[in-house]
């Protein structure tokens, strides 16, 4: 492992039934660390990137080689990559022992002590080296980062301010979101396992969503704002079906300001809001998530003036429709405990 004050990344995996109801309190722990968010999205891993991740010894052992595969892949994972100092030590040294009960009982507060249940269930992966760590950053993020060069990533060839492959300009005439036909039971522990519910129990109110947040509203301070507007909407019962971090192209940018400026005028604006930095792109469900939306947030009439500074800079669908152009340009799948999955349409 590199000593000494480097600027280094590192790879931290949020495993199933971690991270949908706790992103807000995880990324916040995250940048009081002083970590920079360079890369975010939401994944299925297969058995073969399960394998990747394991150690020696657990690939070894049969049988901790299937528990760890069929949980690792029964439900949606969420990958960041982080860049700080030191990176790859500093995020080891914050999630603790691989078991959460030895972690408990070395220190509270690390980070596996308090989103892990068991060895298996152990809340989160972070890359174990450096060289582990541009391993999973190529596995992880081929496309390439949302952040400027830098010699430490140049020199192992890994790709920077690359535009996101899967928000496609084409792909809303391909694709369409249309709610599950039934709900898939997760392998999950703790109360998680409880909120996987068969669609006909599910609300016909339900509907699915997708939040834009320029670069405008993410770095300024640490941590940014929109970590405020984050735990309020899971306080108000959203559930975070996607989350990616991207670059946009001129195409798109001009494609999601047609579906969502209300007049011709405010089209350009906003497609320049949306070229001048990396944007936070989240999909989120819950009873009027899109109808009632501003109302939900408002809602709290001590409303923090972090969340109304926020909402200034966040770029939201008013109709379904729009909701829907939205997430079938920008997501080619949402999580697997979403109510809604997006769909190839029939030619």
């Amino acid at each position: 492992m590199q000593v000494g004050a480097q600027i280094l990344c590192t790879v931290l995996l949020l495993k199933p039934g971690t991270w949908t109801r706790n992103l807000a309190r995880i990324l916040r722990k995250v940048f009081l660390e002083k970590f920079s968010l360079v890369g975010m999205k939401h994944i299925d891993l297969t058995p073969k990137d399960v394998k990747a991740l394991l150690s020696s010894e657990a690939k070894q052992d049969p049988a901790a080689l299937e528990a760890h595969s069929s949980y690792l892949t029964s439900g949606s994972s969420l990958v960041l990559c982080l860049q700080r100092q030191n990176a790859v030590k500093k995020l080891l040294d914050l999630l603790g022992p691989e078991d959460p009960k030895e972690a408990q009982a070395a220190n509270q507060f690390f980070w596996r002590a308090q989103y892990g249940h068991s060895l298996i269930h152990n809340g989160f992966y972070g890359s174990t080296s450096y060289w582990v760590a541009v391993r999973d950053v190529k596995l992880f993020f081929p496309e390439g980062l949302c952040v400027a060069g830098h010699p430490s990533l140049d020199g192992q060839e890994i790709c920077t301010v690359a535009p996101d492959p899967t928000a496609c300009l084409e792909i809303d005439k391909q694709y369409r979101l249309v709610k599950r036909e039934a709900r898939r039971q997760l392998n999950l522990p703790g109360p998680e396992q409880s909120q996987t519910l068969e669609c006909s129990q599910l609300s016909v109110l339900c509907q699915a969503t997708c939040l834009i947040l320029p670069e405008a509203s993410l770095w300024k301070v640490s941590p940014p704002p929109y970590l405020v507007l984050l735990e309020r909407l899971i306080g108000q019962g959203f559930l975070v079906t996607g989350a990616r971090l991207t670059t946009m192209d001129k195409p798109r940018a001009c494609f999601i300001s047609a579906v969502l400026s209300a007049t011709d005028r405010e089209a350009p604006v906003m497609c320049s809001q949306l070229l001048k930095g990396t944007c936070l792109i989240i999909a989120a469900q819950r009873d009027n998530a899109v109808v009632c939306f501003d109302a939900l947030l408002s809602s709290d009439h001590c409303q923090k003036q972090a969340v109304s500074d926020c909402m200034k800079q966040l770029l939201y669908p008013k109709t379904e429709k729009q909701a829907e152009e939205l997430l079938c340009v920008l997501f080619d799948s949402l999580t697997s405990d979403s109510s809604y999955q997006i769909e190839i349409q029939d030619p």
